[in-house]
């Protein structure tokens, strides 16, 4: 009996230590396969350690935006003044960030009485160094799908249901735009600045500074050699006008805001950033909301730098960046959210050239995206010419209502020099609301709503090189017209068009209507 048992306690030693060993092996293989994830994830918790973030809290006296602050109406409708959104929260690297509630326009129709329905959406910024962990938390929504803008950072966020949060790292300064369920509707706009540098000496006397908090300043005059200096935190309730002077600028974090003008109407014009007759000129890192009419233009003006701009408008005649006569003239960097054309350029006076759009995002709500026209000469003047426009890596995150790309001479001007070089268009639903379905159109027109001269004139040396569309409408057809056999629209090449994954190698491919009023269009 004793002999038997100690067989079988041998048995039982015997299986326990071949079960104990096997666990102890899978323990190891599993610590094999989990090692290089935790040592992955906490090197990528170290960099986000080490990395450097500048926040800056909103002024306090901003009121909470209330559910009826939220409903769809126009700005007659309902409170249109710039809130403190409460229903999302943005925190990085675990701290919050405080979350504005500006006015965005998701119609895509003119209305005749300029008073379109409006909506909301939130937005924040910060600047940072390195690399930072973002957290987008929206409590009364349900997150099945997000897509994160511009797509080509490729970011895959982590979702979490239960907590109504959505988790990413970014380690490059830009905008992004934080979209729910494929829908845009309180899509969240995110600016993620450089940190700051060149802040200048605030007890210079050339130096205007505004601080932290909400200012009611209708109108900030710039006079020779002066900065102004608006403060993150800041919300400035008015506009700033430059006109005749020069080496001026404007610079900092700060937002300037008009949404306690009322719409402009066709009548009062408030503009948030007017330059006109400068030499020298620089606008860097501020942000404009609720512009009662366009936003950011400058006239007759040579020398100018924009940078690091941002801007989101939704009532009519909301154009961007609005650039008319003038030469010498750089936009990079910046983005650009509008509610009628977003880059545009136009000769109101003397002729335009050498301007360059670089590295810009747009999101235009209504009208084009890049619109050289229609006014060419609105001021009659002889031999008017817009050359050597330039529009390089430019991000189209979405385009609802008219063309992209659009070329409109309307006056008797040589429009020439014109290249468009790695644009990117996310989404391109043209043609929505009363808009029309072109996704590029170039064109010599007679218009009655915005031609200024009797005779007509010529559009020339057009390159387009690297356009590609990633999604859109079934059919994106173009078309390029001249006027007539003595204008014409001559020496268009288009080079690496892509439309949705397919390369158009030809005219009938891209589905151009091209008039007998052209020549040497060329596709390849």
């Amino acid at each position: 009996m004793l002999e038997k048992n100690r067989r079988v306690g041998g048995r039982v030693g015997f299986i326990v230590g071949c079960v104990l060993i096997y666990l102890f092996t899978v323990g190891i293989i599993l610590g094999a396969v989990k090692v290089p994830a935790t040592m992955s994830k906490m090197k990528a918790n170290e960099v986000i350690k080490n990395s450097k973030v500048v926040l800056y809290d909103g002024p306090k006296s901003l009121k909470d935006a209330t559910e009826d602050d939220l409903k769809f109406a126009t700005e007659e409708g309902r409170d249109f003044e710039l809130k403190h959104c409460v229903d999302t929260k943005v925190r990085v690297n675990g701290e919050d960030c405080y979350v504005y509630d500006t006015n965005v326009n998701n119609t895509h129709t003119w209305i005749e009485s300029y008073l379109p329905g409006q909506e909301r959406t939130p937005i924040t910024y910060f600047d940072f160094d390195g690399t930072v962990e973002i957290t987008v938390e929206v409590p009364k929504k349900e997150i099945n799908y997000v897509t994160i803008r511009p797509l080509k950072y490729g970011i895959k966020p982590e979702i979490n249901k239960k907590k109504h949060t959505v988790t990413f790292r970014i380690d490059t300064p830009d905008a992004y735009t934080v979209e729910f369920n494929n829908n845009v509707k309180r899509a969240v706009h995110i600016f993620a600045n450089e940190i700051e540098e060149d802040i200048p000496d605030f007890d210079k006397e050339n130096v205007l500074y505004i601080g932290p908090g909400e200012w009611d300043i209708e109108n900030i005059s710039l006079e020779d050699n002066q900065t102004l200096y608006i403060s993150g935190g800041a919300v400035v309730h008015g506009i700033v006008n430059a006109n005749f002077v020069k080496n001026v600028r404007i610079k900092g974090r700060g937002i300037i805001d008009g949404s306690k003008f009322s719409g402009w109407k066709g009548r009062m014009a408030q503009i948030p950033l007017k330059f006109d007759n400068c030499t020298n000129f620089s606008i860097e890192g501020v942000i404009a909301l609720n512009s009662n009419a366009w936003v950011l233009q400058s006239y007759d003006s040579t020398g100018g730098k924009i940078k690091n701009v941002k801007i989101i408008s939704s009532r009519p005649n909301g154009d961007g960046i609005t650039l008319q006569s003038c030469s010498n003239i750089t936009v990079k960097n910046s983005f650009v959210r509008s509610w009628d054309d977003s880059l545009v350029v136009k000769n109101y006076d003397v002729n335009s050239d050498l301007i360059t759009f670089d590295n810009v995002q747009i999101w235009t709500d209504l009208a084009q995206s890049m619109e050289i026209g229609y006014e060419t000469n609105k001021g009659k003047k002889e031999n008017s010419k817009i050359s050597n426009i330039k529009f390089n890596n430019i991000t189209v995150l979405h385009n609802f209502h008219k063309p992209v790309l659009s070329i409109h001479n309307a006056d008797n001007a040589l429009v020439t020099d014109i290249s468009y070089k790695n644009i990117v268009v996310e989404e391109a639903t043209v043609g929505r609301g009363d808009g029309t379905p072109d996704l590029i159109d170039i064109g010599i027109v007679n218009s009655g709503n915005w031609s200024s001269t009797m005779d007509r004139g010529y559009i020339e040396n057009v390159a387009i090189d690297g356009f590609k569309v990633l999604y859109g409408n079934e059919k994106l057809p173009s078309k390029i017209k001249g006027y007539d056999a003595d204008h014409l629209v001559k020496g268009v090449s288009i080079k690496n068009l892509e439309i949705k994954g397919k390369k158009i190698k030809s005219l009938e491919d891209g589905e151009f209507t091209v008039d007998k009023n052209t020549a040497d269009i060329t596709i390849e």
